[in-house]
């Protein structure tokens, strides 16, 4: 097994050891989750990567590779996570939704994401800029939200649809649509096109949740 020598960039056989640690895996794409956002993945340099981790480039091929493997990790682990928060878990029961149970869940679901970007402000970016830059990780990305995401909310809408509980003028895809454009909208605009302004949580949220929530209508 070879590996790549940090100051010659010649290939070197790896001595066997112990299998790099979980820990020091976090540390690299944290570190390049951070510069990536900062410079964009051309522009951030492996080198640099492990220095911001505290490592060496040598310990990140043994865990990546290159650096294609690398940008490959962080946006899936940070596109991932962002499919693994709770709410999630309430859009995907079969327990029907009410109006008000809907617009309850739908203020969790912002909340989640907001606390979330603040946690990580560059996650939006790197995965804004991937999108936009690798169809490979669209097609990816967009099957895991479509079946993971979408496709159960979309449901759900058409339930309530069925019960009498909103209106039925637009289609539950239509909605479904809708409900991710405003919530999508709204996060792209807090932390890739204007992270600088003013941004009001609690209003901001209770804003879209109301507007989505006169779009529906009553039945």
């Amino acid at each position: 097994m070879t590996d790549t020598d940090d100051d010659s960039g010649r290939p070197v056989r790896r001595p066997p050891g112990r299998k790099p640690s979980a820990e020091k895996r976090a540390a690299i794409v944290a570190a390049a989750l951070r510069l990536f956002a900062e410079r964009g993945v051309e522009g951030a340099t492996t080198r640099e990567i492990a220095a911001g981790a505290g490592t060496t480039e040598r310990t990140l091929f043994k865990h990546f590779g290159g650096k294609d493997g690398l940008v490959r990790a962080v946006v899936e682990d940070a596109s991932l996570a962002l499919v693994r928060q709770a709410s999630f878990a309430r859009v995907l029961s079969a327990e029907p939704f009410t109006p008000d149970t809907f617009a309850g869940w739908h203020r969790q679901f912002l909340e989640e994401r907001v606390a979330a970007a603040d946690r990580s402000p560059d996650t939006y970016r790197v995965i804004v800029r991937e999108l936009l830059r690798d169809d490979g990780f669209r097609q990816r990305y967009s099957a895991a939200w479509m079946s993971a995401v979408f496709g159960p909310l979309e449901r759900q809408l058409a339930s309530m649809q069925e019960r009498g509980l909103i209106a039925t003028g637009s289609s539950p895809q239509a909605l479904a649509g809708l409900f991710f454009s405003l919530n999508l909208g709204y996060l792209a605009s807090r932390y890739v096109l204007a992270p600088e302004r003013g941004w009001e949580t609690g209003g901001d949220i209770g804003a879209i949740v109301a507007l989505f929530r006169a779009a529906c209508g009553r039945a």
